[in-house]
């Protein structure tokens, strides 16, 4: 049946701690206790093998099932404890004591109640040799001195590859510790990493200390929880800190991130409905590029703040938010335009989080780390190259769409801001569609040469304007849907300053529309995106 792993530093204290094997255990036990049930239930002592005498340690009463040995199934703990004992009457109690156990028991009995269908018509000698199969079955022990080795072990022994190997050593050890209600804890964080337990964990201990490896982190983690004071408050603070992982990753509107600054009490954020919404702005740009190095040392500012008294501040608020957005623009030139790998800048968010730790100057520490991404942004030489190479397709509708919002609403009022990107429910569901300014199938059959053909989808021919202006100039030429927005469709894009901007410079041109004119005009966009929209300065 496979290795298990066993802690055994603390076996002189009566307590042997599973590493791994905790799942075959539990359904060993779950059966086991089915057999005693039934063993009750026909009013017999039930042998557990051919010869007691030489498995005496068993006992051959179905009374002696050691209750110890269940007790070392430290994930039901309680639930474990009251089936356990020989006078448990087979019901499921929604609290055993004043602990509720409902949980435990949704996982439970369904196993218990499996095994116990299965051998309802066994008669003693039946049950005996199952029994003896049972004890018979062989498994490969390793036993370890201490937590610190267990980590090697658990890779060596599991190859599968999974992110649950950290967390399951973690969670045996907050076990062994005895948090109070630890199992619902476990379960709110577990859900809030939604399968990246291993990433959160990882993120978790950077934004309080510094950058670690994989193989350091179950340690390091250990160590942690005994500088702020114990594995209790350690459960705490990483449960909050997973409810701020799950926002950050996976949340899907400003209503939710002024719910959440609401929370922790951040009251300048969460107030202001402008600051929320430009919170949330900068967060979703990030989570289209796929950046998430960047979540400890956010998580570290927010906490710099309130060490500093600054959830009230209207200035941290704005310092914070110049934060995000300074993020935004960085990882917009660097990863979504010139396709540099997302981790560049890993080890330099890693190091200012011990900055914010320690800061007493926020406003400091942003300037500081915005200036150090200022100097590993790529240049313009090289960003402008790449935006001009962004062409229409499957893969790059939303990026070509958050483009054109950031660029139609910069400079604009907060409350003239015209929500253009937003991939909830789905960019091609949106009120406004990526137009062709040359249509991928022109009206009248008109004839265009072959570098034109090719530059059709290029960003130098495109536009995003409502669905009903898109559809009202179907697939006119370039000239007749000038001609439109210049007259009967002219209000409906007077709200998209970028529309109107590009009718008044490229308009002139559209008589002639072509490879050239689509070129100059994705080298112009490229220099005002990077000059203007996403500058650093």
């Amino acid at each position: 049946m496979g290795t298990l792993i066993f802690n055994v530093s603390h076996e002189a204290q009566g307590r042997i701690v599973i590493v791994d094997g905790q799942q075959r255990l539990t359904t060993i036990f779950l059966m086991l206790i089915a057999c005693r049930e039934l063993a009750k239930k026909n009013q017999v002592g039930w042998n557990l093998a051919r010869n007691p005498k030489k498995n005496n340690r068993h006992g051959s009463d179905y009374r002696t099932i050691s209750r110890s040995a269940l007790r070392r199934v430290r994930k039901y703990p309680r639930r474990f404890e009251n089936m356990a004992r020989t006078d448990w009457d087979g019901s499921f109690p929604q609290k055993i004591g004043p602990r509720p156990v409902k949980r435990q028991t949704k996982k439970i009995r369904p196993v218990y109640e499996f095994f116990r269908k299965q051998i309802q018509e066994f008669d003693q000698p039946k049950l005996s040799k199952l029994l003896e199969s049972i004890y018979k079955t062989r498994v490969i022990r390793i036993d370890i001195d201490g937590d610190e080795e267990a980590f090697s072990i658990f890779e060596r022994t599991n190859a599968r590859g999974t992110d649950l190997e950290v967390s399951d050593l973690l969670k045996n050890y907050l076990y062994q510790q005895k948090v109070p209600e630890l199992d619902d804890k476990w379960k709110e964080t577990l859900q809030n990493s939604e399968g990246t337990i291993l990433k959160m964990l990882k993120y978790f201990y950077v934004a309080s200390n510094t950058y670690i490896s994989k193989s350091e982190l179950f340690p390091k983690l250990k160590v942690y929880a005994k500088e702020i004071g114990g594995a209790e408050p350690f459960v705490e603070e990483l449960r909050q800190f997973s409810k701020y992982y799950a926002t950050v990753r996976k949340e899907q509107g400003p209503a939710l991130i002024k719910e959440y600054f609401a929370s922790i009490g951040f009251k300048a954020i969460s107030s202001d409905t402008d600051k929320y919404q430009r919170v949330h702005l900068a967060l979703q740009a990030l989570r289209l590029f796929k950046v998430s190095q960047n979540y400890p040392v956010i998580s570290s500012a927010i906490n710099a703040i309130k060490r500093n008294g600054g959830f009230d501040s209207k200035s941290m608020a704005k310092h914070f938010i110049r934060l995000l957005e300074t993020m935004e623009k960085y990882h917009f030139v660097n990863n979504a335009v010139c396709d540099r790998v997302g981790n560049e800048v890993e080890k330099l968010y890693a190091s200012f989080c011990g900055n914010f730790a320690k800061t007493k100057d926020v406003e400091a520490t942003v300037t500081e780390l915005t200036n150090n991404l200022r100097k590993q942004l790529a240049l313009e030489q090289e960003f402008v190259s790449r935006f001009t190479e962004i062409a229409y397709g499957p893969d790059t509708v939303p990026l070509i769409v958050y483009i054109f919002d950031r660029l139609s609403n910069e400079g604009a009022a907060p409350g003239e801001r015209v929500s253009i990107f937003d991939p909830q429910p789905g960019v091609k569901r949106n009120d406004h569609n990526i137009e062709h300014w040359l249509a991928q199938n022109v009206e009248d059959g008109l004839p265009f040469d072959s570098p034109t053909l090719q530059a059709i989808d290029n960003i130098g021919n495109l536009l995003v304007i409502s669905f009903r202006t898109n559809s009202k100039l179907g697939n006119k030429t370039p000239a007749k849907k000038l001609q439109k927005l210049n007259g009967e469709l002219n209000k409906n894009v007077q709200n998209l300053h970028y529309v109107r901007d590009f009718v008044t410079r490229y308009g002139p041109m559209s008589e002639v529309w072509n490879d050239k004119v689509i070129g100059e005009r994705a080298h112009d966009m490229g220099r005002d995106a990077y000059d203007r929209v996403w500058n650093l300065n």
